[in-house]
């Protein structure tokens, strides 16, 4: 009987997590349309370490939707504070982002790892012709083609080595998170150098992104360039 309890409590805690990211994204399928940038700003507190702790808390809540789009929260950031402190917060909440879903697959297991590339197909093709894991997770960061939390938690679940998981992802979204950080900070002058320089960035790292991810797909079946 005890056996069984403890077995029926393990298989909960499990569940636990996976429940959690539905309701979230749930809540943000409801509401997603009126989430902006500009509309967070607005609950945000006036004291610069509480709208700090409050945009953490904001990237915790987006790493359990999967769905929301991370560049809101880093164009928030631009929006709250200047460009260093909104850099050194957004860096913080990249790291929670990426942390929360990789322990998540990593707590449910190997059976999610299965699920999700049944339903990603595209991630078990990665995975198949990768090097490093440092590398794939940088890779698919800076393609940026797939669900990044999708990608965070099946990564989790196949137990990837964390701290190579984390460096990489991280390397591979800092150069966007910079550009729509600082997209943010400049958004309310759009005459300024820095706005356009943010825009120039952010479009050039879109354009970068989807030819690596055309080049390797053309190397992978050994079409000619």
């Amino acid at each position: 009987m005890k056996e069984r309890t403890k077995g029926a409590l393990r298989i909960a805690l499990r569940l636990l997590p996976l429940a959690a990211c539905m309701a979230c994204m749930g809540i943000y399928l409801l509401a997603g349309p009126e989430i902006s940038a500009e509309g967070l700003q607005n609950f945000a507190p006036e004291k610069p370490l509480y709208a700090a702790a409050f945009l953490l808390l904001l990237y915790a809540a987006k790493s359990l939707t999967v769905v929301f789009p991370i560049a809101v929260l880093h164009i928030l950031g631009g929006y709250l504070f200047d460009a260093p402190v909104a850099l050194l917060v957004n860096t913080a909440g990249v790291l929670v982002t990426l942390s929360i879903p990789y322990w998540i697959g990593r707590a449910s297991g190997a059976g999610l790892a299965d699920k999700l590339l049944r339903k990603y197909p595209k991630i078990e093709e990665f995975l198949g012709g990768s090097g490093s894991d440092f590398f794939l997770s940088f890779f698919l960061r800076v393609i940026s083609c797939l669900p990044g939390d999708i990608v965070s938690m099946c990564f989790g679940a196949r137990r990837m080595p964390f701290l190579s998981y984390l460096i990489g992802s991280f390397l591979g979204i800092l150069p966007g998170m910079i550009a729509t950080t600082l997209l943010g900070t400049s958004i309310t002058n759009p005459t300024s150098p820095r706005f356009w320089i943010s825009i120039g960035l952010t479009a050039g790292i879109s354009v970068l992104s989807f030819s690596i991810y055309v080049f390797r797909r053309k190397h992978r079946k050994g079409v000619p360039e």
